[in-house]
């Protein structure tokens, strides 16, 4: 009867081998993850560019309707919810995901009339640690990042981080 018992052998796993298995996908986890969600921000990132721009180019043809960015010809402020804000509230837009960066204009009156767009980073989204910290670009095309969002310990300046986020 032993050697009957010895003939048949057992199919399956041991815990070593799974515990093996287990560790190889944790460091394989451990690798992929951060590198993912990389991708997922430059990728948002970029759709916040393309927002910005987009609203750029809006308020220059408001300014060449109304020759300026506060205000259109009846007095309706550039940052009234009828305006601006109805086209450009968030990247992505409302119904296209989830919010990762708020959009915003600031106009200043004056000698000559200026504005900043801003694209505010969503505390708590897939953006919220991302280096490139928030992005701006006013009137005269210029792409910055606003303040010191940005990372210093991946970027040695600003400029250095404008050149690389605004690529």
């Amino acid at each position: 009867m032993t050697s009957l018992f010895l003939r048949k052998r057992q199919k399956g796993f041991t815990l070593i081998e799974l515990m093996i298995t287990v560790a190889v996908v944790g460091i394989l986890t451990s690798v992929a993850y951060p590198s993912y969600l990389q991708h997922i921000a430059r990728s948002r990132r970029t759709e916040a560019q393309t927002t910005l721009l987009a609203a750029a180019q809006w308020m220059e043809r408001f300014y060449s309707e109304n020759y300026r960015y506060d205000q259109n010809s009846a007095g309706t402020a550039v940052t009234d919810s009828t305006l601006f804000a109805s086209r450009f509230t968030t990247s992505p837009p409302p119904g296209q995901g989830s919010a990762a960066y708020n959009i915003a204009v600031t106009v200043t009156s004056g000698v000559r009339d200026t504005y900043v767009i801003t694209a505010t980073r969503v505390t708590g989204s897939v953006v919220d640690n991302d280096a490139c910290g928030d992005l701006t670009i006013d009137q005269l095309g210029r792409r910055s990042i606003d303040g010191s969002t940005w990372s210093s310990s991946k970027y040695a300046s600003k400029a250095a981080a404008i050149t690389a986020c605004w690529k």
